[in-house]
C-alpha cells in the first residue's frame, strides 16, 4: 500500500471520531449566535460583538511511505551441454561457363519507299524569272549510284533597260558512283550554259541587242578511283577534262590529273603526298599559243613533339612555263600547328604558299563581261602567313577569328576597258601585291531547329605597280540563320554587305569608289507533308542597286514564288 493510500485511510478514520463532536460545536454556535441576535433586536435592535475561538488541539500526522524495490538478482549461467565445437574446410566451386547471347539494339531499317531519292522544284518571280529545278537517283543499290541533275533559272528583264540586261543558267549532269570490297570508283559528265549581256555601256546609248549578248558553254568528264576501305595507307588518284568556249572566238582546253597519298604511321604521325599537273590550251580572236602547263608536288609530315602538339612540316614545289615570270621552278614552305590551349579553346597557325592556276574558266567564273584576249597567268602565292583561335562555348557555339597575311605575285584584278567601258581587262600587277586580313566568325547550332552564323572581314591591300587593288573589297561581312518551327515551317534569312571596292573610270580619267553592298535575302518553306511544300522568295529586299562591277548593277527587289515535290 502507498503512502497516498495510507493518508486517505487516515483522513477518513479522523474524521469519524470527531465527526459527531465538531456536529455538536456546530449546532451550539449556531444557537448562541440566534440567540445573542434574538436577545440584541429585543434590547434595541442592535448587535453586539461577539468573539469566538475555535482552539484545535490535535494534528493528525501520517509517517513517509517507503519506496525502496528489491532487485530480481541474475541467474546464475549453466554450462552448454554437450560443448559446440567448430570445424572449419576449404570449399572449391566451379561455375558452367555461361555464353549468352546478346542481341544490341538496331536501328529501325528505312525501307526504299521512305527514302526520298528524287526531287523537283518549280518557281517563278518577277523580272520574268522562271526556276526549274530537278534531282534524279536510283535506290535500289546502296553501293551503286546513279543520279541526275538539272538547273534553270534565268530572268528575261534586268536593271538596266529590260530585255537588254537579262541573264540565265543552264545545267544538266550525271554523275556514278560505285564502291566495292576494296576500291571505290566514280564519276561525272555536266554541261553548264551561262548568259549575260554587256549593259555596262552609257546610259541612254542605243545598242543592237545582239550584239551585246554573251554566252559561256562550259563542257566538263571527270573520273576519281580511291580505297574504299578506312585503313593506314589511303590514295585517292582523279582525272578531269573541260572544254569551255564563249560567244565569240575565246575557247579553252583544259586536263587536269591529281594524286593524294596518306600513310598512318602511328598514332600521333603520318605521311601525305599530294601531286597535281594541269595542262590548259586555249585560242581566241588574237591569242593562239603554247599549251600552259602546271605541275605541283606536296610532301609533308605530320608529328607530335609534344603532348597535344601536332605539327606539320614539309614544303610545296611548283613547275610552270608562265611566260610572265622568267622562273620556272618555285620552292614554298608548308608549315602547320595546332595546340589546344585549353579543352575548349585551339591555337592554330600556318606558314605556307603555293602556285594558283588561273585559266579563262577561273576568271569567267568571277566575271562574265571579260573583254576578248585578256592576258591569263598564273598567281604565285609566295608566303602564305596565319594564325588564329578555335574556341567552343558548350556545344553549341563555336567562335573562330585571326589574321592572315599574303605576297601575291601576279594577282589579277579586273579594269574596265579604255575602249568598250561595259567590257573588263584583266591587269597584273607586276610585283607583288601585300594583303592582311582579318577575321571573325560565330556560329550558334541549336539541333536542326535554330541556326546561325557570321563572319566578318576586314582587308588590307598593298600594290606595287598598280595605284589600287582594283575591284577588290575592303571589308565583308556575311550572316545567315534558319528556324524550324514545329517542322512544318522553315525560315532562313541571309545578309552580305561589303564595300571600299575601287575602280578607274575612263570616262571621268580617275579613280573612283564603288557604293558599298547591302543585299538582304528572306525565304520561308511550308511543308503540307514529308514530301510536298511550297515556298516565297525575297531577293534584295532593301532594293539597293549596288554595282558588282563598274557600270553594273544589280538587280532590284526580287520575289518568287513556287512548290518543292520529293519522290
Amino acid at each position: 500500500m502507498n503512502a497516498f493510500s495510507t493518508n486517505k485511510k487516515r483522513t477518513f478514520s479522523a474524521a469519524a471520531q470527531w465527526g459527531p463532536l465538531i456536529a455538536g460545536l456546530s449546532i451550539l454556535f449556531s444557537a448562541q449566535i440566534s440567540a445573542a441576535q434574538d436577545k440584541g433586536w429585543e434590547e434595541g435592535g442592535e448587535i453586539r460583538d461577539v468573539n469566538i475561538e475555535i482552539v484545535k488541539e490535535r494534528q493528525i500526522t501520517l509517517p513517509q511511505a517507503n519506496r525502496n524495490f528489491e532487485k530480481v538478482p541474475p541467474r546464475p549461467s549453466e554450462p552448454i551441454r554437450p560443448p559446440m565445437t567448430y570445424s572449419f574446410q576449404s570449399f572449391n566451386f566451379q561455375a558452367p561457363q555461361v555464353n549468352p547471347a546478346i542481341r544490341p539494339l538496331k536501328l529501325k531499317q528505312q525501307s526504299s519507299s521512305d527514302i526520298y531519292g528524287n526531287y523537283v522544284r518549280i518557281g517563278y518571280g518577277n523580272y520574268a524569272s522562271p526556276l526549274l529545278e530537278a534531282y534524279l537517283n536510283s535506290r535500289k543499290d546502296r553501293n551503286k549510284l546513279l543520279g541526275a541533275h538539272f538547273y534553270h533559272q534565268s530572268s528575261g528583264k534586268g536593271p538596266v533597260d529590260g530585255k537588254n540586261s537579262g541573264s540565265g543558267t543552264t545545267g544538266l549532269s550525271l554523275s556514278a558512283r560505285s564502291v566495292g570490297e576494296d576500291l571505290s570508283l566514280s564519276g561525272n559528265a555536266a554541261f553548264e550554259n551561262r548568259s549575260t549581256t554587256f549593259y555596262g555601256y552609257p546610259a541612254g546609248m542605243e545598242v543592237d541587242k545582239d550584239s551585246i549578248k554573251q554566252a559561256f558553254n562550259l563542257f566538263k568528264l571527270s573520273g576519281e578511283l580511291s580505297n574504299s576501305k578506312n585503313s593506314d595507307f589511303a590514295y585517292t588518284f582523279g582525272a578531269g577534262f573541260s572544254y569551255l568556249g564563249d560567244k565569240f572566238s575565246a575557247s579553252e582546253t583544259e586536263i587536269d590529273l591529281d594524286f593524294k597519298l596518306s600513310y598512318k604511321m602511328d598514332e600521333e604521325s603520318r605521311i601525305n603526298l599530294s601531286a597535281g599537273y594541269a595542262m590548259i590550251s586555249r585560242k581566241d580572236d588574237k591569242v593562239e599559243g603554247d599549251p600552259r602547263s602546271l605541275f605541283t608536288v606536296s610532301p609533308s609530315y605530320v608529328f607530335s613533339p609534344v603532348e597535344n602538339l601536332t605539327v606539320t612540316a614539309g614544303l610545296a614545289l611548283a613547275f610552270e612555263n608562265d611566260t610572265i615570270d622568267s622562273k620556272n621552278i618555285h620552292v614554298y614552305p608548308d608549315f602547320k600547328v595546332s595546340y589546344p590551349v585549353s579543352p575548349s579553346v585551339d591555337f592554330v597557325a600556318h606558314l605556307g604558299g603555293g602556285m594558283e592556276k588561273v585559266s579563262l574558266q577561273t576568271l569567267s567564273n568571277e566575271n562574265l563581261w571579260l573583254a576578248p584576249n585578256v592576258p591569263i597567268f598564273h598567281t604565285s602565292k609566295n608566303i602564305d602567313f596565319g594564325a588564329g583561335i578555335n574556341a567552343r562555348l558548350g556545344n553549341k557555339i563555336s567562335i573562330n577569328t585571326g589574321l592572315a597575311l599574303a605576297s601575291l605575285k601576279h594577282w589579277y584584278y579586273f579594269m574596265n576597258s579604255p575602249d568598250n567601258q561595259a567590257k573588263f581587262d584583266v591587269v597584273y600587277d607586276d610585283g607583288a601585291t601585300k594583303r592582311t586580313n582579318f577575321f571573325a566568325a560565330l556560329s550558334y547550332a541549336q539541333s536542326e531547329m535554330v541556326k546561325v552564323m557570321l563572319r566578318g572581314d576586314v582587308f588590307g591591300y598593298d600594290t606595287d605597280e598598280l595605284d589600287k587593288a582594283y575591284h577588290r573589297p575592303t571589308y565583308k561581312f556575311t550572316a545567315n540563320a534558319s528556324f524550324n518551327l514545329y517542322q512544318k515551317l522553315i525560315f532562313k534569312a541571309d545578309l552580305i554587305a561589303q564595300g571600299g571596292m575601287k575602280a578607274y573610270d575612263f570616262t571621268a580619267d580617275k579613280n573612283v569608289t564603288l557604293d558599298a553592298a547591302f543585299d538582304l535575302n528572306f525565304k520561308t518553306e511550308y511543308l503540307f507533308s514529308k514530301s510536298f511544300s511550297a515556298f516565297v522568295q525575297l531577293n534584295n529586299i532593301t532594293s539597293n542597286k549596288y554595282p558588282v562591277f563598274l557600270h553594273y548593277p544589280v538587280r532590284g527587289f526580287q520575289a518568287m514564288a513556287g512548290i518543292t515535290w520529293s519522290f
